[in-house]
């Protein structure tokens, strides 16, 4: 889970394109996790909203939920994103 967390981080520092491309990307490592991997409360609720906030929207067409959602995600909105989720890594790593 760690492991997967920190290639997701990975992605959104070191990713080319716009934050959105970039939360794509690491969302696909994100994706591999769930919620039950986590043994803390806390961090596993912080873990479903970011989940939750990348895949609000209903898909359309062809496009998922994540392509769709990141696509009225705003820069700001999609910065805080990134930012939980690092959070969220940092957090998992302390605990080991």
């Amino acid at each position: 889970m760690l492991e997967k967390l920190g290639v997701a981080v990975y992605e959104l520092a070191t990713g080319a394109g716009r934050i959105q491309e970039r939360l794509y990307q690491a969302a696909i490592f994100i994706h591999r996790i769930r919620p039950e991997d986590f043994v803390d409360e806390e961090m596993r609720r912080a873990f479903t909203e970011i989940k939750n906030d990348l895949t609000f929207d209903e898909p359309q067409g062809s496009q998922g939920r994540l392509i769709g959602t990141l696509r009225k995600t705003s820069d700001v909105d999609a910065c805080a994103i990134a930012a939980r989720i690092l959070d969220l890594y940092l957090r998992l790593r302390r605990q080991i």
